[in-house]
């Protein structure tokens, strides 16, 4: 008896859990789909099994020790343990907690981790992040500066550098290790910025001391 009240309570929170999952849109990483979960306060939110598919982890446990390992770095928006229920059921207590992760928070997880993919989805996790919050700091592409020229080339760049420090510049934003990447960006981007609108001037020769038109002489 025990044992089948059991395996009711474990589906009704299954239940409960794939209809919260799927009132979110997918979001796609390389071959991975990913559905977020609704939290209900309309931000993208991220199960331990989600992170560790888009990680590539065999399980889940991975990222589970990556999370008690550095708990004391995550902050309250960027992880939180909610409860999943079906409330259509009639029996009380039927629940499960599962721990959500913030893009932030995520983003965190993926600093920690080695696999191969964790680069690439710390790139993603911080885009999705800044779209969240409606921040737009763009990307500076280096190869794509020769199409500019004199004075908008160092705009660009001003621009960048300056969306870049206030937003991922400030202490305690957990986004210092981009901001150390921007700036290596910026520097390469600066050195051929001068390099592009650096003008060789010619010899002319000696100018006379006389303002005397040289032909007349």
């Amino acid at each position: 008896m025990l044992a089948s009240l059991d395996r009711l309570i474990s589906y009704a929170a299954k239940v409960h859990f794939i209809e919260k999952v799927n009132a979110m849109k997918a979001l796609t990483f390389k071959n991975h789909s990913v559905v977020p979960f609704d939290n209900g306060d309309g931000k993208i939110w991220f199960t331990a099994e989600h992170l560790a598919d888009l990680l590539e982890y065999k399980d889940v446990k991975q990222v589970n020790k990556i999370f008690h390992r550095h708990k004391d770095e995550f902050t309250e928006n960027m992880t939180t343990k909610v409860t999943v229920s079906d409330k259509s059921m009639t029996y009380g207590g039927l629940s499960k907690e599962v721990r959500l992760f913030s893009t932030r928070g995520a983003h965190l997880i993926g600093m920690v981790s080695r696999t191969p993919v964790a680069k690439d989805l710390r790139i993603w996790l911080l885009d999705l992040s800044e779209k969240e919050s409606g921040i737009e700091v763009g990307c500076l592409e280096v190869s794509n500066l020769t199409q500019l020229a004199g004075q908008k080339l160092h705009d660009v760049i001003a621009a960048f550098d300056k969306k870049s420090f206030k937003h991922r510049g400030q202490k305690g934003s957990g986004l210092l290790a981009q901001r150390k990447r921007d700036i290596k960006t910026i520097k390469e981007a600066t050195k051929l910025a001068l390099q592009l609108t650096q003008i060789a001037i010619p010899d002319l020769g000696v100018f006379p001391d006389t303002d005397e038109d040289p032909e007349a002489a």
